[in-house]
């Protein structure tokens, strides 16, 4: 649950480039329905946080109640409107009924009735810049200075082994469903809808590899495909999250005694899932040390 705040990367995304981003967060429902039409109509796309259980264009096993989520209204008739959405390839209709739903939740972490569009643009943006300050940002957040490693141990590196220790107790902490459900949740956040794992390092491994043509960059083409070895590598941890939570029984009744006769062969599936985190950590601990030594040189 520890992540930048939604609406973070756009605000990062306009200082760095210089994009002036239009953010407000309406009183109701109302103004912000009433702003994103004009908006619509004036042709300008308009960014919404809402909540992702009534994306109804979705498939419904992605029908989860996570208020954070943002989608792109991109045009609209009588009661619905075209989304633009980073879970669907295929543009979606939602009716404006479902929006207001998923736009005022009143739920931990949301956003109610933000709507962000961009406002300007400059004629040139410093893509070098942008990238060098960017990457120092995400080597910084990675790496704690020693002082603050004990104080924030839920941040970056020092994050992942406090994540390591955590699976080590899970057979002690939680039973039955929710041991099952938590095991293969923590698989899918890692891969479609969390918060970092395997396809987020493969996507800034693919960043990375757009920086090194920007720079004529060997070290990061290097570097880059380290990053991508890095995420197949975090893969492999939730392949093996999927492979200890088939185990568990789908029953509350039935699983004290399923655990009597498989204890250790939970306990040691997930110490291996630990260690296979641990590793993660360390390899990370690495690449992220030598891009910041790489990007302080750019």
């Amino acid at each position: 649950g520890i992540r930048n705040k939604p609406g973070t990367i756009i605000k990062n995304v306009g200082k760095l480039c210089s994009i002036g981003v239009f953010s407000r967060t309406y009183r109701t429902t109302d103004e912000a329905i009433e702003k994103a039409n004009a908006l619509i109509d004036a042709g300008t796309p308009a960014a919404a946080c809402v909540d992702m259980f009534y994306m109804n264009y979705l498939p419904s096993f992605m029908h989860v109640h996570a208020p954070f989520h943002f989608i792109m209204l991109v045009g609209r008739d009588a009661g619905s409107y075209a989304v633009s959405d980073p879970y669907s390839e295929e543009i979606g209709i939602l009716s404006e009924e479902d929006l207001r739903s998923a736009w005022e939740t009143h739920a931990p972490m949301a956003k109610d009735n933000l709507l962000v569009h961009i406002s300007s643009v400059p004629e040139q943006i410093d893509w070098k810049d942008a990238v060098r300050r960017a990457i120092s940002r995400t080597c910084r957040d990675m790496l704690l200075p020693p002082v603050l490693r004990s104080i924030f141990s839920f941040v970056g590196i020092e994050g992942i082994r406090t994540y390591a220790k955590s699976i080590r107790r899970w057979p002690a902490t939680y039973r039955g469903v929710v041991m099952r459900e938590g095991v293969l949740f923590d698989a899918v956040a890692f891969e479609a809808q969390g918060t970092g794992g395997g396809a987020f390092r493969l996507m800034y491994g693919a960043f990375l590899q757009e920086a090194s043509a920007l720079f004529g960059s060997d070290a990061l083409d290097e570097l880059a495909g380290r990053m991508i070895e890095d995420g197949e590598g975090w893969r492999e941890v939730s392949r093996r999250l999927v492979a200890v939570g088939k185990t568990l029984p789908l029953d509350d009744d039935a699983y004290d005694d399923w655990l009597s006769a498989n204890r250790k062969d939970l306990e040691e599936g997930l110490q291996e899932v630990a260690l296979l985190v641990d590793e993660r950590a360390g390899v990370e601990a690495v690449l992220f040390r030598d891009l910041r030594h790489v990007a302080s040189g750019l």
